[in-house]
């Protein structure tokens, strides 16, 4: 398994410590490594000391899957024509809501955002300016569009046209600890959901469309790059596996953030979201600890913020262990970091 190893300097502040595993953390570990069954694992799983992104030491889940949802197909994205339903393209974010990527979304693309520029399709044939296969990877792998492609043009990365499968490591705390420093920046993820798929920060829509360019996700409020992957920039109902709260009445948990809280579905099993959650949309719930609900999925912003510690993230095989501070703007610290 292709784990993210940690240095001498590590080790020796471990051992220096005589920091001591505790049950709890074997607990916590033994059930995240259930929850994740449904990911496409490599290798095994494995718990071994870590140092968190403000250099607190801790036990963390180490964890490598393939970038690819398990249990739900990827795609479409891009219509072909404008002649096409919603079934055959995607979904994008438009002023607060989601929007599906029918041939007739394409076709008033100029009225949507008021630009005469935009021009996504064949006036004569009505056949959409797709960019798909190894170019359309290469493409979304860079939303400046610094690739000699043109504007206009609909961004469709299919996993079989990477040219290689996608792997990530990652390292979650399995105590929680909280930030001390108020930096917000969530580019490095989310958190990792039980099917293996990464939980995005939000997508760069401003970049994107600055270029006259449309990378659509699915159904699912995923997408691909050469370098992540499959990823969720929103949550969708029926996507991924979902474990059941501890407590009755509870939204579902489906996944973990990468600061070792758990994240839930947006809204409890009555319809309502909660009314206490802080700046990073978390809260405190007997029987289930600190942890957070993500937000509607039109907003593009799954988690405004951590308010605690991360670990190691390692995209792809040829990736770098990311330990750095993130996450951000923490709401108060959590009322306690038990699980």
């Amino acid at each position: 398994m292709k784990r993210a190893l940690l240095s001498l300097a590590t080790t020796a502040v471990f051992a220096s410590s005589a920091l001591a595993q505790s049950q709890a953390e074997q607990d916590r570990y033994d059930a995240l490594v259930t929850h994740y069954q449904s990911a496409t694992i490599v290798g095994e799983p494995s718990l071994s000391p870590c140092t968190l992104s403000e250099n607190a030491a801790g036990y963390c889940l180490n964890i490598t899957v393939v970038a690819a949802p398990a249990d739900h197909i990827t795609g479409p994205y891009c219509p072909l024509n404008i002649s096409d339903t919603a079934e055959a393209g995607g979904k994008w974010f438009v002023d607060g809501k989601v929007i599906d990527v029918d041939g007739e979304f394409i076709a008033n693309l100029s009225e949507i955002y008021q630009d005469d520029i935009w021009q996504m399709f064949d006036p004569e044939t009505g056949d959409v300016f797709v960019r798909n296969n190894e170019i359309g990877c290469i493409v979304a792998g860079d939303p400046t569009n610094a690739t000699g492609q043109p504007n206009n043009i609909c961004v469709d990365c299919s996993l079989g046209f990477i040219g290689e499968t996608v792997t990530n490591t990652y390292q979650i705390p399995l105590s929680p600890v909280p930030r001390e420093t108020s930096e917000s920046d969530i580019r490095q993820g989310v958190g990792l959901a039980f099917n293996g798929v990464k939980v995005e920060g939000p997508a760069p829509l401003e970049l994107i469309l600055g270029g006259h360019t449309l990378g659509p996700f699915d159904d699912c409020g995923g997408h691909i790059n050469p370098s992540e992957g499959y990823h969720y920039h929103g949550i969708m109902d029926g996507c991924g596996a979902r474990v059941a709260a501890a407590i009755d009445g509870h939204a579902a948990q489906l996944g973990v953030a990468l600061d070792g809280f758990d994240l839930y579905e947006q809204l409890d099993q009555d319809g309502t979201e909660p009314a206490d959650l802080d700046a990073c949309r978390g809260h405190s719930v007997a029987g289930l600890g600190y942890h957070y609900h993500v937000s509607d999925t039109a907003t593009n912003q799954i988690l405004p913020c951590l308010t605690g510690q991360t670990a190691c993230t390692q995209l792809n095989e040829d990736g770098s262990c990311d330990t750095s501070p993130r996450g951000g703007r923490p709401g108060g610290p959590p009322p306690g970091a038990d699980q």
